[in-house]
């Protein structure tokens, strides 16, 4: 399996699409920023949940190191 094969496993898609809700968070709270102003903690909400789901997905693929089928493949990450 290459590892461009193992990286279309379904965590993967996961992972990607968490990570690009993170980043439109992330330009969202800085385009409605205010200068020289602290963000307001509600605001903070949508990326602390996006951030906590990101990081235990990778924690899953990290921690299992996972390895399909008969143990001959790669990895998944």
């Amino acid at each position: 399996m290459t590892a461009k094969n193992s990286e279309s496993r379904p965590i993967h898609g996961l992972e990607a699409a968490l990570e690009m809700t993170r980043l439109e968070e992330i330009e969202r709270l800085a385009s409605n920023g205010i200068k020289n102003r602290p963000i307001p903690i509600d605001a903070l909400g949508p990326l602390a949940s996006v951030q906590i789901a990101l990081m235990a997905v990778r924690e899953e693929i990290a921690l299992h190191d996972t390895k399909l089928g008969g143990g001959s493949e790669k990895p998944l990450k």
